[in-house]
């Protein structure tokens, strides 16, 4: 499970890495073209959109992987106790895990619907808007399972960490 969850992470992290790269070269590249020649790239505001798209929903996974989204200890903070604490993390997985399948169903639905549609500037079709939706759900749901059955387990998570099992 840890093997898989790091590796989740690192090829979220890569490929997030890559989004955010191009993003930047297409953002610069709109900056230099509209103050060397006075106009602008058509197509790189489109392009920088759909890197953005990529990068919020693949790198998502990665915090998915690593249980480090942002939360409330509620037992250093409120003094819940840690049984309690434990199954509202076991409800919330679930949950999470259940709004992340529908939005995957959602999206599968949807993409042959888009599929023939076009971007206007870049002609490339509408579908590739929603492909890294469902894929990065996919991973949210594979690293939240992942994280929901150390917790079963081995009783505990670490936020910022990847799942690990105890050695006894």
């Amino acid at each position: 499970m840890q093997r898989l969850s790091k590796a989740i992470g690192a090829a979220a992290i890569f490929l997030g890495g890559i989004a955010l790269a191009l993003i930047l070269a297409l953002v610069a590249g709109q900056i230099a073209m509209r103050v060397l020649t006075g106009q602008s790239l058509t197509w790189s505001d489109e392009l920088a959109r759909l890197f953005f798209i990529y990068l919020v929903f693949i790198g998502s996974a990665e915090i998915s992987a690593r249980h480090g989204h942002i939360a409330v200890d509620l037992r250093n903070t409120f003094g819940v106790p840690e049984a309690i604490d434990r199954i509202l993390d076991v409800i919330r997985m679930v949950l999470c895990i259940s709004v992340l399948a529908v939005i995957a169903w959602g999206t599968w639905q949807i993409i042959p619907v888009v599929e023939n549609m076009q971007r206007p500037a870049t002609r490339i079709s509408t579908a590739w808007m929603y492909w890294p939706v469902l894929a990065g759900s996919i991973l949210m749901i594979v690293a939240t399972a992942i994280n929901l059955g150390v917790l079963l387990t081995c009783g505990r998570l670490i936020p910022g960490t990847y799942p690990q099992a105890k050695r006894g």
